[in-house]
């Protein structure tokens, strides 16, 4: 049996070799070179070879070329296109002639020219960086439209529309308390609210089953809104608690946080956020039942904070003011929780209506741009508003809703000159004043304090309470005199006193407001609310956008567009909102649906009874009957009116708002983090 030898055969090659002159052995080593893969180890072997073959002195130019192109191919071949061009250059200058040089060395040239040469623009092509910047500035409507468009765009529009995520973990109930059975001591569920409870059961289950499973949907989420009105009696919200605190975690981007739920659904969750979200930027809480216990609450990072208790009950009378009642101090973890954040606060809301404002040492006032409070100020903590106006020199919005017993118009009036970034001010006076209050200057103390302020958008002076009230409080028609000096003013709420002319009343109001509402018609005692319509017309904005009657006499809708407000794209009576598609850019008429009606109204010389009221069913909406016109001078204008669901009022309304174009006007909503 014969064995080989591998060593034998490099022995050989070694022996051939000392036979050779070095132009010979540069050629066979150029040979076997062209059988070695340019990657890895080789690739040294490779370079060592070539350089050992091109420093031979007497290599003829042949070799020299041929070494330096078998250079530049495995170059080429790695991505090294100037180390390959240095070659080929090299190669036509010891052989000029040599073709294949030329061939790789014009090639290269020709790949150059088509890299270096600009790209032709095709029309209608944009990065998705581009889209994503168009996409930010569109309203939630557009970005819903843009769902189904076939183009990476839908994409970037889901991912804006799921910036914010409302989970609700009980159905709203539209029926008013009163009209359940007072004899009952545990009333039935209606039918349709525990469809209500299953619709939204399902779907808050879909949607954190989303959360927990898509890490990249859980990343887009930035605000969460949790809803829950019911206490948990049938232990459903355990289940809900589970999945939301499997949930949270996920939401990495998470900022805002709002929670409208009773006590005992608030602190599990908030439990869950403090240990998932240490570092979270806004918190808005809404308890209907109660003050909240923050003592346990360990953030730290806060720059938006609102809290509102009892903001559903034992809050209101039948008339709809609050009652005045002793005022008890804040909770006690409240200025703890406060101090907490102290540094880092910037939006404060505290709304309480039984309960004073905590101390202004657990807050930092200079370093805040906005306040609301609601709730009592007292004869003790009269200090309160000069520190506010003092100390608050970066505050853009100041909102007081209050239940007075102590004289503030001297403070407005010594300190006039305050609060110089101001851009949103509110002042209203809900319940009534106590017996000793007798400050006839709060009003016009606080008209003088607002006058000339041309960069005011948004203003609220409201008086409820009755005529003894307004007469406390000195309000009458010389507040209205300092509206035409707020030039830049574009959303107004003001109560109407009894002893202003609607004629002149109306032309009082900026030309630049496009929001506006009227209160105080109670108090006035409106009888021909027709006739005040008809005078208060010619001098309404020609711009007017949305026009708001909390208390009006008149609740037919299409009669108060027709004598008073024929411009506007929205429409409030009470708590009723009404839409006049009519009005609404690119409106052209479209199908019937639930909520939607034309109806008409007649204006004539004489004045009709408005007693008519418009009730909404489950089959529509029932129309009040309007007389026909009696005269051929009456005109007869057709409305096309929609009535927003009671959900949409109560959950959507600053996005409908927003559709619609009327959110210019708007103020701060702390609750919905919306400063703008």
């Amino acid at each position: 049996m014969s064995v080989f030898n591998p060593k034998i055969l490099d022995a050989s090659i070694r022996d051939v070799s000392l036979c050779l002159s070095d132009n010979q052995k540069a050629d066979l080593l150029l040979y076997a070179l062209n059988s070695l893969n340019y990657e890895g180890r080789s690739r040294i072997v490779f370079e060592n070879a070539i350089q050992s073959c091109l420093q031979v002195t007497s290599l003829s130019p042949e070799n020299a070329a041929k070494a330096r192109i078998l250079r530049a191919r495995a170059r080429l071949s790695s991505g090294s296109i100037f180390g390959a061009q240095e070659d080929l250059q090299a190669a036509l200058a010891a052989e000029p002639d040599n073709p294949e040089a030329t061939a790789l060395l014009y090639r290269r040239s020709v790949n150059v020219e088509k890299l270096l040469a600009p790209q032709p623009v095709t029309k209608g092509q944009f990065s998705t960086e581009i889209w994503r910047e168009i996409a930010q500035f569109l309203p939630r409507k557009d970005l819903k439209t843009l769902l189904f468009v076939p183009n990476p765009l839908s994409r970037i529009a889901c991912q804006l529309l799921f910036r914010r995520l409302d989970i609700h973990f009980s159905g709203f109930s539209e029926a008013p308390e009163e009209e359940r059975d007072s004899w009952r001591t545990t009333p039935p569920v209606p039918a349709s609210t525990r469809e209500q409870d299953n619709r939204h059961a399902q779907r808050t289950a879909d949607v954190l089953t989303r959360v927990i499973t898509d890490p990249s949907f859980a990343s887009v989420v930035r605000t969460l809104r949790i809803f829950s009105f019911r206490s948990d009696a049938n232990g459903t919200g355990s289940f809900q608690s589970g999945m939301l605190s499997n949930a949270l975690p996920k939401l990495i981007n998470l900022r805002y946080v709002h929670i409208t739920a009773p006590v005992n659904g608030t602190i599990p969750i908030l439990q869950i956020l403090q240990v998932s979200h240490p570092r979270l930027r806004g918190l808005a809480l809404q308890i209907p039942d109660g003050c909240l216990d923050l003592s346990s609450l360990t953030f730290q990072h806060l720059v938006h904070f609102a809290y509102e208790t009892n903001y559903i009950t034992n809050t209101a009378n039948n008339d709809g003011d609050v009652p005045s009642s002793p005022p008890t101090p804040s909770s006690p973890s409240l200025p703890a929780f406060l101090v907490q954040n102290r540094t880092t606060l910037r939006t404060l809301c505290l709304e309480n209506a039984t309960s004073t404002f905590p101390s202004t040492s657990s807050i930092a006032i200079r370093n805040l741009t906005h306040i609301g409070y609601m709730g009592q100020i007292p004869v003790s903590a009269t200090q309160l508003i000069p520190d506010l106006l003092t100390h608050g020199r970066q505050l853009e919005c100041l909102h007081l809703t209050v239940l007075l017993d102590c004289a503030l118009s001297p403070y407005f009036r010594s300190l006039s000159s305050s609060l110089p970034f101001l851009r949103h001010f509110s002042f209203n006076i809900i319940g009534s004043v106590s017996r000793r209050l007798n400050d006839k200057d709060l009003l016009p103390s606080i008209a003088d304090f607002l006058r000339n302020r041309t960069e005011l958008k948004t203003l609220t002076l409201a008086v409820g309470g009755g005529d003894a009230v307004l007469r406390a409080t000195g309000f009458d028609a010389s507040v209205w005199g300092v509206l035409p000096s707020l030039t830049s003013l574009r959303g107004l709420t003001i109560t109407y006193p009894k002893d202003l002319a609607p004629g002149l009343g109306a032309w009082l109001i900026p030309r630049t407001v496009v929001s506006l509402t009227l209160d105080g018609f109670a108090a006035a005692s409106l009888r021909e609310p027709l006739i005040f319509l008809n005078q208060l017309r010619s001098g309404v904005p020609p711009d007017l956008l949305f026009i708001s009657l909390l208390d009006f006499p008149l609740r037919s809708p299409a009669q108060v567009l027709e004598n008073g407000f024929p411009m506007v794209r929205l429409l409030r009576l009470g708590s009723n909102y009404w839409t006049v598609l009519n009005n609404l850019p690119g409106y052209r008429g479209r199908s019937p649906r639930p909520g939607y009606f034309r109806s008409s109204s007649s204006s004539t010389s004489t004045s009709q009874k408005s007693s008519s009221i418009i009730t909404s069913s489950s089959a529509g909406v029932t129309l009040p009957s309007i007389p026909e016109p009696s005269s051929s001078s009456s005109t007869l204008n057709m409305y096309d009116l929609e009535q927003w669901p009671k959900r949409r009022a109560v959950f959507h309304a600053r996005e409908w708002f927003e559709w619609i174009g009327c959110d210019v006007g708007e103020p701060p909503e702390h609750q919905e983090f919306a400063f703008r």
